[in-house]
């Protein structure tokens, strides 16, 4: 699955009654969850240790072995993140309390309907994906091939950044799905003085208007029913970092309110609380919705959108960058070799001109997924039209013999081709030449050199 992907939450569930367990399986299963049970919490422990579960939801008194309070302390040990969901009968559920003061998500009594459960565990899984965001900084070198390119917009798009990453200036990328908005985003806070800190990512159309305010701003205890604790905000917790707001034009009209004046104020006031507390974050945010149609249909404040324009950056969409198609479909195919443990390394210039040709509505996210079914499909060391339901029989040139080329080749003369054209446009001018295309200009004279250019 490619990096876009939609994965199963992962859970694992704890009870020593095995009808209980089996119910709670087939409705989770049904519900869209990969589910794992056990019927101890030493059994429990075990499953953690090998592998990584979104949410746990465990049973308080179970008579063999540990109890549910007791694997919550274990799991703290090594996981301070993990979301636990404590089932407790009414007797115990002074336990339960105890339990969500050490760090429990939540508590619920038994007997209950399995919806309401399933509830709690669907909120337990956003937030605990959430607050993971908080430590994962830097972008991966699987990324890191989809930021640079040949493409002018692009290139002036990571001069801009380079320019403001250190400012606290919000900044808000525009333009279609699958653009790489997230990455760019990603890339104003590794530049910035801030990159030691917290990059938090928080997708506002995954989260019910009640549910979002609760995780940016925080809650005290009894300010909505269920909220038997207070909760810090993902915000308080990113101090001195940047927040990631991505498909900000989501966001309901109450959370803009309080969201203009927390970037106004640096100051976030917790659901139901009285008192204000002093943030330092850095707002970048993402859509792709067009927020000055939004704006004039009444769905979203112009303030607001003023606020998180500061610095405006449009992506543009992949049929607007076909120069960097090469160099896309080689990092996908290097990603997907490794991953499949396969060693494609050339393509049918028909598939390529094909692949140039198409329009990629979804952008680099579906050209990500095209690749990475037809490396997983290819049988030997070449793309074909096949892998890709492409009939090349009858396509242009077909009379002729035509031989794969190695993906290597493609890129280079891509690069080279783009090369050519900004020093025309530049009469010869390296120093221009290398800011236009966004590289140092001792790599353009190496770049240059080896493609034998003068």
């Amino acid at each position: 699955m490619g990096r876009y992907g939609i994965m199963k939450p992962k859970i694992l569930i704890i009870d020593d009654e095995p009808e209980f367990l089996h119910v709670l399986k087939s409705y989770f299963s049904y519900s869209g969850y990969e589910v794992t049970t056990a019927l101890t919490a030493e059994d429990g422990l075990r499953f953690i240790e090998q592998t990584f579960f979104d949410a746990v939801v465990t049973d308080m008194a179970m008579p063999r072995g540990r109890s549910g309070l007791e694997l919550l302390k274990e799991i703290r040990q090594t996981d301070g993140i993990m979301p636990v969901i404590i089932m407790t009968g009414v007797g115990t559920i002074e336990s339960a309390v105890e339990a969500i003061q050490m760090g429990a998500f939540h508590y619920i009594t038994k007997p209950f309907d399995p919806q309401e459960l399933e509830i709690l565990v669907r909120r337990a899984t956003e937030s605990g994906r959430m607050h993971r965001k908080l430590i994962q900084t830097g972008v991966t070198e699987e990324e890191n091939g989809l930021i640079a390119g040949n493409n002018r917009q692009i290139n002036t798009i990571l001069q801009t950044i380079d320019k403001v990453a250190d400012s606290d200036a919000p900044v808000l990328f525009l333009g279609e799905t699958g653009t790489g908005k997230s990455l760019f985003a990603r890339r104003v806070h590794d530049k910035s003085i801030r990159r030691g800190r917290p990059f938090l990512t928080i997708d506002c159309a995954a989260l019910a208007e009640t549910l979002l305010e609760s995780e940016l701003f925080g809650h005290v205890k009894g300010s909505f029913t269920g909220a038997v604790s207070a909760k810090r905000g993902l915000l308080e917790e990113a101090q001195g970092g940047t927040v990631f707001l991505d498909e900000i034009g989501e966001i309901p009209p109450g959370t803009q309110v309080k969201l203009l004046r927390t970037i106004q104020e640096k100051e976030i006031k917790p659901v139901g609380g009285n008192h204000s507390i002093r943030i330092d974050v850095r707002f970048v945010s993402a859509t792709s919705r067009n927020l000055e149609e939004e704006i004039e249909k009444g769905h979203f404040r112009e303030d607001l959108y003023f606020r998180l324009a500061v610095i405006p950056l449009r992506m543009p969409p992949l049929r607007e960058r076909r120069e960097d198609l090469p160099q896309f479909i080689a990092h996908f195919v290097n990603v997907y070799n490794k991953r499949y443990k396969k060693k494609v390394s050339r393509i049918d210039p028909k598939v390529m001109q094909m692949l140039n040709s198409s329009f990629w509505k979804g952008n680099i996210r579906e050209l990500e997924n095209a690749i990475e079914r037809a490396v997983l499909l290819a049988e030997g060391e070449t793309i074909t039209g096949d892998l890709f339901g492409y009939q090349t029989q009858g396509f242009a040139g077909d009379d002729r013999e035509y031989h794969s080329l190695p993906l290597k080749e493609i890129v280079e003369e891509a690069e080279k081709q783009a090369i050519q054209q900004v020093l025309a446009e530049t009469e010869g001018n390296r120093t221009e030449a290398a800011k236009k295309l966004g590289i140092g200009r001792r790599t353009l004279y190496d770049k240059m050199a080896a493609y034998t250019l003068k």
